[in-house]
């Protein structure tokens, strides 16, 4: 019986020990500072170029393929409505309805995040300034090619160098803060590109 007794506490013991690790609470703390645009490490440099897939969205047929088709779905999904009233509402649509572009933005991301979650990462939202000087949000995607630009605007995503565009803002993945690249422009998408193989 005192045996029962022992074994009986010593596996609520266990139970008890196993049930809290899994409880851990990660602590409040603030994001880590964005800072200016650097050159990657040398190992992750050498990592991107062994294991570019590891880095960036692979170019290929297939990606290119689901690209296009969840850029038609986005856009299917997007009636372009231009919000009134000073107030912009950011959403991503699962059903039709109307939007403007950054819900186009981001429900394209969603999109792909959700068909290739593991380059969750090269999915990014960026803001600039049009050619007529209006605000505008577009989706960009890192590539093994360099950087992407899919926008409501145009028919199909592109090199970021061909849009007529004053870049200003870009998301950081993970972090509620986005990155100014306004004054950088070329600066800043070349320095992302160099770190690609």
């Amino acid at each position: 019986m005192a045996i029962k007794i022992v074994r009986f506490l010593i596996q609520s013991f266990v139970l008890m020990v196993s049930v809290s690790a899994c409880q851990t609470v990660l602590p409040a703390s603030t994001s880590l500072p964005v800072g200016s645009t650097v050159a990657p490490p040398l190992g992750y440099d050498a990592l991107c170029a062994r294991t570019p897939s590891e880095c960036v969205l692979p170019i290929s047929k297939a990606t290119n393929n689901m690209v296009g088709s969840l850029l038609i779905q986005a856009k299917s999904l997007v009636i372009p409505t231009w919000e009134e009233g000073g107030g912009d509402y950011w959403q991503s649509l699962t059903e039709r309805g109307p939007g403007d572009c950054e819900d186009f933005a981001l429900t394209l991301r969603r999109s792909l995040r959700e068909v290739l979650p593991e380059y969750a990462g090269a999915f990014r939202l960026a803001t600039a300034y049009t050619e007529t000087m209006q605000y505008h949000a577009v989706l960009t995607i890192e590539t093994s090619q360099g950087t992407v630009v899919c926008d409501i605007r145009f028919p199909q995503c592109a090199d970021w160098k061909t849009f007529p565009y004053k870049w200003h803002l870009r998301e950081v993945v993970g972090q509620r803060n986005w990155q100014d690249i306004s004054g950088e422009g070329s600066q800043f998408f070349a320095s992302v590109q160099s770190s690609m193989p």
